[in-house]
């Protein structure tokens, strides 16, 4: 599924291209492709629905009685997943974030359900394979499906509300190739595009995502991949509207390695600045 938030628009092109490229005949089991989960935010390109406010990614399991935002996701609660034994929920940066390519996954205490999902995010061949902890208050689409033990295999493709040829390719093909490795399209019919490896990291706690604590202009001292340590200098926030005022240094609240950073340098209160992930040491 993709489309979840409506800026992220990677997501939304490789699953039509998918569409209009697969042959039935070479489908083993069931696939269910849902381009735009959230047709209303993808025709407006926002990252909420303009019929209600509400972001999809947020509200689950939803309300079969609620708003239409939550009448989808109940749907897709109810409906899809159930019926289904692997999720892939397609992301990008949006408007807000620029990353580095990534396949996303849920920690799982079982050893042997952790080696299928690593197994998988292998598969998607993305440089970085992140293994999210998240907070039980955030209620989002993978969230729910880890929960319901289903194989959850998402991604952050691209970012800053631009799609190029690049991010589009890390998204398809590593749809794809899971799809092979899944033994759902033929291994053949996989894309042949392959790394020598990819980093297994992890992204755990409020830590791992560095906010604003107000409003201004943000001003990064750090790029994608750079390794970070805790107090480290990450960047200076400029209140335009206080030209007198000393620019604020803001440090950063973990170590690791920058996998995301603010695309836009517009920012509010809680706007997300980093995500720093560290690298897996264990198995």
């Amino acid at each position: 599924l993709a489309g979840n938030h409506g800026d992220e628009y990677e997501g939304p092109l490789v699953l039509g291209r998918l569409i209009r490229e697969l042959d039935r005949s070479a489908l083993q089991g069931r696939l269910i492709i849902l381009p735009t989960v959230n047709l209303p935010a993808v025709l407006a390109h926002t990252r909420e629905s303009p019929l209600d406010g509400k972001n999809l990614n947020r509200i689950w399991p939803g309300d079969v009685n609620g708003t239409p935002t939550e009448r989808i996701v109940a749907w897709l609660d109810q409906e899809i997943f159930t019926r289904s034994q692997v999720v892939m929920d397609l992301h990008t940066g949006g408007f807000a974030l620029e990353l580095i390519p990534m396949s996303m996954c849920h920690y799982t205490d079982d050893r042997v359900r952790r080696a299928e999902i690593r197994a998988a995010q292998a598969a998607f061949n993305a440089p970085l394979s992140v293994e999210l902890s998240l907070d039980p208050g955030r209620p989002t689409a993978s969230g729910r499906a880890h929960e319901r033990n289903l194989l959850v295999v998402g991604s952050e493709s691209g970012g800053g509300g631009v799609v190029t040829p690049r991010s589009v390719a890390d998204c398809y093909y590593g749809v794809r190739n899971v799809l092979a490795h899944l033994g759902v399209l033929p291994v053949a019919m996989a894309s042949g595009r392959r790394r020598q490896h990819t980093r297994y990291t992890r992204k755990w706690g409020h830590e791992a995502e560095m906010r604003c604590d107000g409003p201004g202009v943000f001003v990064p001292f750090c790029k994608l991949w750079d390794k970070v340590e805790e107090g480290q200098p990450a960047g200076q926030l400029v209140r335009p509207d206080e030209p007198n005022a000393t620019p604020r240094t803001l440090a950063f609240p973990a170590s690791g390695l920058v996998a995301a950073r603010r695309a836009t340098s517009g920012v509010t209160s809680d706007d997300v600045l980093y995500w720093i992930v560290h690298d897996v040491q264990e198995d």
